[in-house]
């Protein structure tokens, strides 16, 4: 992109246009050497860095000098992995297995789970959470069809309260 100074108004402007966006001036056309100034125009002396007229860095001329960034990338396999211990491997053994069977005390250990910073172990928890949310709703579609009768809840409550005595 060359940018150049409209003779008429003095605003500058891309010379990819070939007018002033300013004030419609075309733009004479200027081949580009190493030592013309690509804002205004002039042509410079060989030993010159910037232009003399309005000290514009002269581009075409440091084109040679420019170096190109290089930014390395370094592609890693898989992103490490936080090793439990052997207790949080058996929080989640137990808690799968009181999700299956339907206990507070799964709940208990997936909530535990979730709150986890390791990613793996929060996985493990959601897994879970989602296997008792499916019994409570499994639970609740089966009590409102009909297919478990109201009485068996209030005899597995009074099982939970410690009274054996089925009516």
């Amino acid at each position: 992109m060359v940018f150049r100074r409209c003779p008429q108004c003095g605003s500058t402007s891309d010379d990819k246009y070939g007018f002033c966006i300013k004030c419609g001036r075309e733009f004479a056309k200027i081949e580009q050497t190493e030592n013309s100034c690509p804002l205004c125009g002039y042509e410079n002396p060989d030993e010159a860095e910037f232009c003399v007229k309005c000290g514009t860095p002269l581009i075409f001329k440091n084109k040679t000098q420019i170096k190109p960034i290089v930014i390395e990338k370094e592609v890693v396999g898989e992103a490490p992995v936080q090793k439990g211990s052997n207790w949080t491997k058996w929080i989640i053994i137990f808690g799968y297995i009181f999700s299956i069977l339907g206990g507070i005390l799964g709940l208990i250990l997936a909530i535990y789970l979730v709150t986890r910073k390791d990613p793996n172990v929060r996985k493990h928890g959601i897994i879970q959470l989602a296997i008792f949310v499916f019994y409570i709703v499994l639970i609740g579609a089966l009590y409102l069809t009909g297919s478990i009768p109201a009485d068996v809840l209030s005899n597995y409550q009074q099982l939970i309260a410690g009274n054996f005595t089925i009516p």
